[in-house]
């Protein structure tokens, strides 16, 4: 045998090998995703950690009940959703039960109907490792075993996904999936997700979740089509007056507030009088937001030495939280943390939303949400009321 034939053997041992490993992680996987599948029923319990560079860690406790429907065309479960971060006494609970999904406030005791079940699904187990299988069927390569491990103390096959892994600008930005499979049950007992990615904002940041998943209970008697009904009690909201949930509309005086920015300095609207201000309500974590970070940031540059300011308030963040998130991204115009007063006085419902001020204290326009034209159509309000000054 020749030496390039000699290479040619063990390149193709080594297709072969590869083969088997990755036919080995896709039966380990199938075999979790038939597990969950044979149930008539199923619940468990997880907890969600999230890191992100710009933020503390937040932590979600959540439970997942599952009723199998085979003819519930869109699902193939009814289920009940619970979750509770923070301070909360009780969970906020969405319900399925063949038709749209049923969000619960315990709060107010008050219920909304939306359709985004196959959303809140696509998060429970079956969604998730029925995703990752989609995944592999088109991407076979992009699946790694790792040496089994333990994960909470517990025994594990280690699975490793590259979802993601490209260079951008210089930069290596990658997602992968580390999946934990318990080596006696064959169910998920844990989750990792870290990835280095610029799709959070207009700079590239690390993010890291981790998540938990324990208390399985297999088949309950007691788990039926009855246990997603909506509970007693429950009502819809009040609906408010319009005045109260609509926008404020140009051509009123723009209500007064005063906030303190990151650095400390406080600030009120009216000491702006006189200038353009460009009121910016967001919050950390807002994906339309983060969009318009990079446009944001140009149209600071490009009127800097105009009679013009931006102002970003968040309506739920820290001042720690807002001060990272500022650092991070590279944000340049005044940030305010802790602005949710100011944020209803202007009856924000949704973020980003934007109120131009004119020099005279007047709301001048309003722009709710993000679009492809955000930057140009931007430019257009300021350079018009530049015009008028």
């Amino acid at each position: 045998m020749t030496y390039k034939e000699l290479i040619k053997l063990f390149i193709c041992l080594a297709f072969i090998l590869t083969g088997l490993d990755v036919n080995a992680q896709v039966a380990i996987l199938q075999n979790t995703i038939d597990k969950l599948e044979s149930y008539k029923n199923f619940s468990y319990q997880y907890v969600y950690k999230q890191k992100e560079v710009f933020s503390d860690t937040l932590i979600y406790d959540q439970k997942f009940v599952l009723l199998k429907i085979p003819e519930d065309k869109e699902i193939g479960y009814f289920f009940r959703h619970e979750l509770k971060y923070g301070d909360m006494k009780l969970p906020a609970t969405d319900l399925y039960n063949g038709t749209n999904l049923i969000s619960l406030n315990p709060t107010d005791s008050t219920y909304n109907t939306r359709k985004v079940q196959a959303l809140i699904f696509g998060g429970s187990l079956p969604g998730e490792l029925n995703w990752i299988k989609t995944f592999l069927k088109k991407n076979p390569s992009k699946i790694v075993q790792s040496s089994d491990t333990t994960f909470n103390s517990i025994n594990s096959y280690h699975l490793i996904f590259n979802t993601k892994d490209t260079i951008f600008n210089k930069d290596h930005l990658y997602v992968r999936i580390h999946l934990f499979i318990d080596k006696v049950t064959g169910l998920p007992v844990g989750k990792l997700t870290r990835s280095r990615t610029a799709d959070f904002g207009k700079e590239v940041t690390n993010y890291y979740t981790e998540e938990s998943y324990f208390n399985y209970k297999i088949d309950q008697d007691n788990i039926n089509p009855a246990s997603f009904a909506m509970p007693e009690g429950f009502h819809p909201p009040k609906e408010k007056p319009k005045e109260e949930t609509a926008l404020l509309a140009p051509g009123k005086i723009a209500p007064d507030w005063a906030l303190y920015d990151t650095d400390g300095k406080k600030t009120s609207l009216s000491q702006l009088k006189g200038k353009i201000v460009l009121m910016d309500f967001f919050f950390v974590g807002c994906v339309p937001c983060t969009n318009t970070l990079a446009p944001l940031d140009k149209l600071h540059e490009k009127y800097k030495n105009k009679n013009f300011v931006i102002l970003s308030i968040s309506d739920r963040d820290s001042k720690k939280l807002v001060t990272a998130f500022k650092k991070v991204q590279r944000i340049k115009n005044q940030m305010y943390p802790n602005g949710g007063d100011v944020a209803k006085l202007y009856h924000m419902t949704a973020a980003p939303t934007f109120y131009f001020i004119d020099q005279d204290g007047k709301i001048a326009s309003v722009v709710d949400g993000y679009s492809d034209d955000f930057e140009k159509k931007m430019s257009a309000i300021i350079d018009n009321l530049l015009k008028k000054s």
